[in-house]
């Protein structure tokens, strides 16, 4: 009788430890998916902290449109102090919308993004909008120079423009073609 007695409890022992395995397991898979949900929303939260940022670079542009051209027409920054401020004001901006999407582009977010469309080149669009500004921009090449610890990813991207023609860019400046000559503002 005793070992029968010890037979059913070893049983049970067994199925309590068997049981306890499989909701450990079942556990598990759920904290892992549980990880990944949150992962996707922290990478929509980063994403659309970043539309926000650029949200406020349209709105300066509409709001003063006579700051487009030292963005995209290769002019230098004035000499007056409003303009001056503001320029420099909508340059840090740019920067802070440049570099906080592009860490975004850092990790496995770029495959999620690209899930919607996988024939979009998400990284490559960026990279080449980001050599755009500064190339054109006196004001964002010279934010990139001053503030390469803070905005790593511009200073590099600036590194490879002004590394040489590889892909056939040249730095713009005020006067040649394509520009405009500075305004008096």
């Amino acid at each position: 009788m005793m070992e029968l007695a010890t037979l059913i409890a070893g049983l049970v022992t067994a199925a309590a430890v068997a049981g306890s395995v499989l909701f450990l397991a079942r556990q598990t898979s759920q904290s892992v998916h549980q990880f990944l949900v949150a992962n996707e929303l922290a990478g929509a939260r980063a994403m659309a902290q970043g539309y926000e940022l650029w949200d406020h670079v349209i709105d300066r542009f509409i709001d003063f449109p006579e700051l487009r051209q030292y963005f995209y027409d290769g002019v230098e920054v004035p000499e007056d102090s409003t303009a001056r401020a503001r320029v420099l004001a909508l340059t840090e901006l740019i920067g802070d919308a440049l570099q906080s999407t592009s860490w975004l582009f850092q990790g496995k977010d770029v495959a999620l993004l690209g899930a919607v469309d996988p024939t979009v080149d998400i990284r490559s669009d960026w990279d080449d909008w980001t050599q755009f500004i500064l190339t054109m921009s006196p004001a964002m090449r010279s934010f990139a120079r001053e503030h390469p610890l803070q905005y790593p990813y511009l200073a590099r991207m600036l590194d490879t423009i002004e590394s040489g023609p590889g892909d056939g860019r040249e730095l713009r400046r005020p006067g040649s073609p394509g520009t405009s000559a500075p305004s008096a503002a």
